[in-house]
């Protein structure tokens, strides 16, 4: 009898311990800090889709900054966050980012945090105007650079997938593509449109990367297209190589659909 009241006490000191630490993890604009690559598509149903590429810079105090490419309703711009944009996290983890030249702000929550640092967010895109059709929604995955990126950072093989956001012929891709280094890419897929046979195919061309990790992909098909795509690159631990990458397929920034996606390595 002893013993097991002994066994009950330890049990409800664990229990006691647990409850208490689960109630001290409360989260700040701290835990949301670095620079995060972000993808976002805004589907409607309607004429044209639209979907944003980008990087999201966050101070770790309550500024964001950084720049996002845009493909909208068949329009290619690239945009600067501007000047006195904000976020703030509440103390389960949820947030809100407000750009000061926009009345809808992106209301995120924060996952899969390590060394007090959110490694991913969720987003969606909270339309004030009520006069959109399309909802934005996506992920921002922190990049985690120590220095300058270079093509060296991507390197090695890469399961790839995308998705095509269209009102006419649905379409996803899934496949391999494979960087060297230095510059030179390779692209092994299977593409599947609605209600047809899927197709393989290959392609070989060049990659390049910025300094913050944005970085572009040109492609030449074995089926005698192109593809360009845009990429930023993500989960980088010290001088390792990038182990994602979210892309956009800037190929035809006029076509009334967006093709987004992920690279993540093998």
């Amino acid at each position: 009898m002893p013993i097991r009241k002994s066994v009950l006490v330890v049990l409800l000191t664990l229990f006691a311990f647990a409850d208490i630490a689960a109630a001290a993890t409360k989260y700040t604009a701290a835990n949301v800090k670095g620079s995060y690559s972000v993808v976002m598509n805004g589907y409607s149903g309607a004429a044209s889709e639209t979907a944003w590429l980008g990087i999201f810079n966050f101070d770790g105090i309550g500024a964001v900054s950084g720049s996002i490419t845009i493909i909208d309703s068949g329009t290619l711009s690239v945009v600067t966050v501007p000047n006195g944009s904000t976020y703030s996290v509440s103390s389960d983890g949820s947030g809100t980012i407000t750009l000061s030249s926009s009345a809808s702000p992106i209301a995120f929550v924060l996952n899969s945090v390590s060394g007090s640092i959110a490694r991913s967010l969720q987003l969606v895109l909270i339309d004030t105007s009520k006069n959109d059709a399309h909802v934005r929604a996506g992920t921002a995955n922190l990049i985690n650079l120590s220095g300058p990126a270079t093509a060296a950072r991507l390197k090695g093989t890469y399961g790839i997938l995308l998705n095509w956001w269209t009102t006419g012929t649905q379409q996803g891709m899934i496949g391999t593509i494979a960087f060297d280094g230095k510059s030179k890419a390779t692209l092994s897929y299977t593409d599947q449109q609605d209600e047809q046979t899927a197709t393989t195919g290959t392609g070989s061309g060049t990659y390049s990367v910025n300094s913050d990790g944005s970085g572009s992909i040109s492609l030449s098909l074995s089926n005698g297209t192109t593809m360009q795509l845009d990429f930023v690159l993500n989960s980088i631990t010290g001088t390792s190589i990038a182990k994602g990458l979210q892309l956009l397929d800037v190929t035809n920034p006029s076509s009334t659909s967006v093709d987004t996606g992920v690279a993540v390595y093998e």
